[in-house]
């Protein structure tokens, strides 16, 4: 027993005690957070009282020089739009001689009053060979503005340039939208898809490239959208006429009590049509505003992208009263339009800057001439390009 003791209280070896516990490491740093993108919203600072100022003087000068003027009325406005919208803090600015713009507006005016005159006065022999001459040149006018508007506008002091080919532009505006036809515009979200890849990589600034990276299946879900509530009000138009027109074959009586049935049916089915004819009006800018915001979302530039977020039922609005407002005032309110628009597109527009923006070059340009541009407004032609 007493040997059992001793052994129990025997000094044990150092070699058979326990380790030391070891002290806990301290916790790692946390790697530092990295940094978004920097949102640099577009701003517009013109307004409606300081416009009308401008565009009245623009409007008498061009009438009292027959036109002559309305080069540097045009060259007055963009640059007071340009200017006046900003990002990043800077303007933008509109650097297009009216001289170049007069040369091309009097080559674009011949051409729309030759088709004005040949077909009031039913010459065909000279109204259906230009027709033709615009429709194949449709393209290349295309491509001419493009190059134009990208050539006289810059940021910072560096202008934009456009290096699509003439090629691409047939491609995407002549050849992709014939299949249309062919195919009841069910390929239109593919059309419109190519088109924004064609008018955003052909863009370059300070010596980098835009980028596209366009998703097919979001451009058709506005698409279907639109067909589905261009659908239903047709449905609704003929459910109207079809109420309409039984309940006037159902009701009886003499020649005065249907006369006045059938007045108040047309009455009635006065309101259906109506609401047709702007679901018809108002469809177009939804499709198009909803691809709008697509092609900014899949557009960059050297990693940086774009933020578009204009909502359809504003647009439709904006274009409906407006329209109201100009033709109540017989025109006066064209200013207040414009700039209302602006506003609108460039509060719903943003920079998404990853890094600085400091880093663009100047590149080598040359003169550009306004022919083709020209005669896309002459014509009322325009191309879906901006915001």
């Amino acid at each position: 027993m007493q040997d059992q003791d001793l052994e129990a209280t025997a000094p044990v070896a150092a070699s058979e005690l326990p380790p030391p516990p070891v002290p806990p490491l301290p916790p790692a740093p946390e790697p530092p957070p990295v940094p978004g993108p920097v949102r640099h919203p577009l701003q517009f600072h013109g307004n409606a009282k300081e416009f009308f100022g401008i565009w009245f003087v623009n409007l008498v000068l061009s009438v009292l020089t027959l036109g002559i003027y309305s080069a540097w009325a045009k060259v007055r406005t963009e640059r007071y739009f340009y200017g006046n919208t900003r990002l990043a803090g800077a303007p933008f600015e509109y650097l297009a001689d009216p001289i170049a713009i007069l040369k091309g507006r009097l080559i674009a005016y011949a051409v729309a009053i030759g088709l004005g005159l040949s077909a009031h006065f039913q010459v065909w022999s000279v109204y259906i060979p230009l027709i033709l001459f615009v429709l194949v040149m449709f393209p290349w006018l295309i491509h001419r503005t493009l190059r134009f508007r990208a050539r006289y506008s810059a940021w910072r002091g560096l202008r934009f340039r456009f290096v699509e080919g003439v090629y691409e532009a047939y491609v995407n505006f002549m050849f992709r939208p014939a299949l249309q036809i062919i195919t009841a515009y069910m390929v239109l979200p593919w059309v419109r898809m190519h088109q924004h890849d064609y008018t955003v990589t052909g863009h370059r600034f300070g010596g980098k490239r835009f980028r596209f990276a366009g998703d097919l299946g979001t451009y058709y879900i506005p698409f279907l959208i639109s067909i589905g509530l261009g659908f239903a009000a047709y449905v609704l138009l003929v459910i109207a006429m079809i109420g309409f027109a039984f309940l006037a074959s159902a009701m009886g009586g003499d020649a005065d009590s249907n006369q006045k049935l059938s007045e108040g049916a047309m009455a009635g089915m006065l309101l259906p049509i109506v609401f047709v004819y702007l679901a018809l009006l108002a469809l177009p800018i939804y499709l198009r505003t909803k691809h709008m915001n697509l092609m900014w979302r899949y557009a960059s530039l050297g990693g940086h992208r774009f933020e578009c977020t204009l909502r359809a039922r504003d647009m439709i609005w904006i274009y409906f009263s407006n329209g109201v407002a100009i033709v109540a005032s017989v025109g006066l309110l064209v200013p207040w339009a414009m700039i209302r628009i602006a506003r609108y597109r460039a509060q719903h527009f943003a920079l998404l800057a990853d890094g600085e923006l400091d880093h663009f070059v100047a590149e080598a340009e040359r003169a550009e001439g306004a022919a083709g541009s020209e005669l896309m407004d002459a014509l009322d032609m325009d191309v879906d390009i901006g915001i």
